[in-house]
């Protein structure tokens, strides 16, 4: 995988971070694994097709999300994953996602995104077609987000 396609992402996430929860995040040590990957409670896997194609998905634990979740909307205290949480949850996805996509146009890769799909809970694993996964850890004071990435250049 690219590097010129790595670095959007994590800018994106920086910046939605920051914007959104006013959080500083700080990058971890990047990995490479294969499929499946395991979540953690809280994952927001959102596909990519166009000049590029695969996967993101974010995972971040339940305590961490309702952090989150509560600064995206506005400091409104949730104590649970309601549907409230759960949709700020993917739009922060949403957010970040579109952010790297933009990024990428800029460097002459169009994409299109599909809608954020959440998978909660315990033991989670997810397996993909596109083998390799970048992990990108990021620490924050509110807990760590951690984004996979598989992406593959579309070439047919």
């Amino acid at each position: 995988m690219k590097a010129e396609f790595i670095n959007p992402f994590v800018g994106a996430a920086y910046d939605v971070i920051k914007k959104v929860a006013n959080i500083e995040a700080s990058k971890g040590e990047l990995a490479i694994v294969t499929s499946p990957i395991r979540g953690d409670e809280v994952n927001v896997v959102i596909g990519v097709t166009g000049d590029l194609t695969g996967q993101i998905i974010i995972c971040l634990s339940e305590a961490t999300a309702l952090v989150f979740a509560s600064k995206m909307l506005m400091n409104l205290v949730t104590d649970s994953l309601n549907e409230l949480a759960k949709s700020a949850i993917g739009e922060m996805g949403n957010m970040i996602l579109g952010n790297a996509v933009t990024a990428l146009s800029e460097r002459g890769y169009f994409c299109n995104l599909t809608p954020p799909a959440l998978l909660i809970g315990k033991d989670i694993v997810v397996s993909t077609q596109i083998l390799k996964f970048l992990v990108i850890p990021l620490e924050t004071k509110e807990g760590r987000i951690t984004i996979n990435v598989a992406l593959q250049e579309n070439f047919g």
